[in-house]
């Protein structure tokens, strides 16, 4: 058995950022929705570079954002009752205009499709979850996100997200999520799940 050094895990400093978008946009290169929306390598890298660039921005500004060893994990969460903050439409119409018809389909199917559904309450949402390729395996996924979900259970509230990846599923079932919903995206699109973790006792 290798033993792995114990992650140095807290939030993301504001100067980290970029080291921060760089591990994410490597770990969700072979990401199946990603890569439906983005197929070509280069528009992947960019498009996907402006869209991670923004959630974490926001994330940052009105969010919990938590790394591990200054960004090589990060975990990006919404808290209940969605970001702190204004309203961040302009800056999304901004990043949408950069996206074709095609692409900003693809997203509003999503959306759509894969909503934390209102009856669900007050609730901290795990938007993104992502270890830089050449760390995965090591336990920084698992140490990342036990901050807010120790942080859900002490407020006896759930926590959600989505994924494209069975792979994934499996890996956030040990977490204790269970499956909400699932759904085949139209045109082509992958099969998509929507997890719940219910809050633990302490």
């Amino acid at each position: 058995m290798v033993d792995h050094p114990v992650p140095d895990v807290r939030r993301l400093h504001p100067d980290r950022r970029d080291r921060a978008l760089t591990s994410v946009v490597a770990a969700f290169g072979t990401d199946p929705l990603l890569r439906w929306v983005w197929p070509d390598d280069q528009r992947y890298e960019r498009c996907a570079s402006i869209l991670f660039g923004l959630l974490l921005d926001l994330r940052l500004e009105g969010g919990e954002v938590w790394a591990v060893d200054g960004g090589d994990a990060v975990a990006m969460w919404n808290p209940p009752g969605g970001l702190y903050g204004p309203s961040p439409e302009a800056r999304w119409a901004q990043v949408k205009s950069q996206f074709t018809d095609r692409e900003n389909a693809a997203w509003a199917a999503v959306d759509g499709a894969m909503s934390v559904p209102p009856e669900a309450g007050p609730h901290w949402y795990l938007g993104v979850l992502a270890t830089t390729p050449a760390r995965q395996g090591c336990g920084l996924g698992s140490a990342v996100v036990a901050p807010m979900l120790a942080a859900a259970d002490r407020t006896g509230l759930a926590a959600y997200l989505e994924t494209a990846s069975e792979t994934n599923v499996a890996f956030y079932h040990r977490l204790g999520f269970d499956t909400d919903q699932e759904v085949d995206l139209p045109d082509g699109g992958p099969h998509c799940w929507l997890l719940c973790r219910p809050p633990r006792s302490p």
